[in-house]
């Protein structure tokens, strides 16, 4: 009888043990699946700058800094259209130049 009780005092152990360590992988998977979601997120939103950089590199767009759009200068596409002729000279245009 102490035989099959010690046996089974054993096994009650091994079981024990084999309840904690799938206790620890159920518990360990959960912080991944945080960490994922946080990694998805930010590759949504690099996914979406990416987009918008392939789009602004497709355009045959020019962007002035410095001139801001409160300055009273009466027809503000004129302005910058004489002032990019002066700075850059007449021969760096085509004739599909345009002012927007």
């Amino acid at each position: 009888m102490d035989r099959m009780s010690e046996r089974l005092d054993k096994q009650t152990e091994r079981l024990d043990q084999a309840e904690r360590r799938v206790s620890a992988v159920e518990d360990g998977q959960t912080a991944p699946a945080a960490g994922q979601l946080k990694v998805n997120t930010e590759l949504g939103t690099l996914r979406h700058k990416m987009d918008d950089l392939e789009s602004r590199s497709r355009r045959n767009s020019l962007c002035i800094v410095g001139i801001e759009e409160s300055t009273s200068i009466a027809n503000m596409e004129n302005f910058i259209e004489s002032l990019l002729i002066h700075l850059l000279g007449r021969d760096t245009f085509s004739a599909f130049f345009v002012v927007e």
